[in-house]
């Protein structure tokens, strides 16, 4: 089976048919164009469009969701779109499941092509990627046999619940306290002294929005943290993507209110499987009605509610996850140099300074004040 590998440098390139392939081929909300698409248009200033269309003759069997940062450590790097600031999780190779392997080989036999200095790259930095992710593995190894010098390592995995079928199954899980501070939070729900809405169309999506960003960025101020929306382009990413989710029926974004006022917020993609939790928000001035907490639980029964098995809490190791029964999901970090010279010494640069910061980080001594 020969395949083709075509390199596309504009965003625009792609045609509305193959959209429509990337997103029946995708896995999970995360892999969506509307994702990583809207995130594109956020950033696109900061980076170079690297995505790889992969065809059996005139089919196309997989899309390689790329780009490129220059940087002045590593060089021209590939990553995924939706890396970085996003945190975007089970990110992959967007790929026919049976040809998995042939697209490994030919995307690793056009990176080590002779092609024009445009499309040169020094290193290749995968991460959010879960340590179980066979297309990965098999890239993974397939760059191996061709000589590539491949480390994967382990990376900030996610934590998740795999749900019961009911809700009271789930409330049974817990512990004793555990399910106390569940019914004491729906209660707040149930007897209406929080009011929660779901987002159902554009319209509604406009009105709170401003509300969910405040409450988001109002929680992170009030612990000393920045807020995600400090970052510039990130709400005019989360914003288009959002408006893109809610039309293909994969978000759920609730605002919970009381006394007619917004209290607490929470953002999700969803799809049949999986309701994926990705971010929050709260009034820290109603801290003692515990408004997060309510929303939390609310969000949970709505996901076995709805007929979905898991509820991913994304990204990091928090250590209110594990009260929830949340297990691990291991993830891993993948990085590749290119064989072209100045990129191995770029690269033998780098790991120097990283086994020195290392050094450093052991409590050696080294490089810390002395007693």
């Amino acid at each position: 089976m020969s395949l083709s590998v075509e390199l596309i440098r504009c965003a625009t390139q792609l045609t509305e048919q193959d959209i429509a392939v990337w997103n029946r081929l995708a896995r999970n909300p995360l892999q969506r164009w509307e994702w990583l698409g809207s995130w594109w248009e956020a950033f696109q200033s900061r980076y170079e469009f690297y995505v790889l269309r992969v065809r059996q003759d005139d089919t196309v069997v997989g899309f390689v969701p790329w780009c490129i940062e220059n940087r002045l450590t590593t060089g021209r790097t590939i990553q995924f779109l939706a890396s970085g600031k996003a945190c975007s999780d089970h990110l992959s190779l967007i790929v026919r499941p049976e040809q998995t392997e042939a697209v490994c080989i030919a995307v690793t036999n056009w990176l080590l092509g002779e092609r024009s200095g445009a499309e040169i790259w020094d290193t290749i930095e995968l991460i959010g990627v879960d340590r179980d992710d066979h297309p990965i593995n098999q890239l993974a190894c397939v760059m191996r046999e061709q000589g590539l010098d491949v480390q994967q390592t382990d990376g900030m995995g996610c934590y998740a619940i795999d749900l019961p079928y009911t809700w009271d199954a789930y409330v049974q899980m817990r512990s004793k306290s555990g399910r106390r501070e569940i019914r004491h939070s729906l209660k707040h729900i149930d007897d209406r002294t929080i009011i929660v809405e779901r987002v159902q169309n554009e319209q509604q999506l406009e009105q709170i929005w401003d509300s969910f960003v405040s409450l988001h960025q109002r929680r992170r101020h009030a612990s000393g943290t920045t807020g995600c929306f400090d970052y510039p382009g990130f709400e005019s990413f989360l914003r288009t993507a959002a408006s893109r989710l809610l039309e293909a029926g994969l978000l759920e974004l609730v605002i919970a209110s009381s006394d007619g006022t917004a209290v607490a917020a929470h953002f999700a993609l969803v799809d049949q499987r999986t309701w994926y939790f990705y971010q929050s928000g709260m009034d820290p001035d109603v801290s003692d009605l515990r408004p997060g907490l309510s929303v939390f639980c609310y969000a949970i029964r709505e996901t076995i509610q709805t007929g979905r098995t898991r509820f991913d809490m994304m990204r990091g190791d928090e250590p209110y996850k594990l009260r929830w029964r949340a297990e691990l999901l291991p993830a891993q970090e993948i990085r590749v140099c290119s064989p072209r010279k100045t990129a191995q010494l770029r690269n033998q640069v780098y790991q120097a300074g990283l086994s020195f910061k290392n050094l450093l980080k052991s409590g050696l001594g080294i490089g810390q004040p002395q007693s």
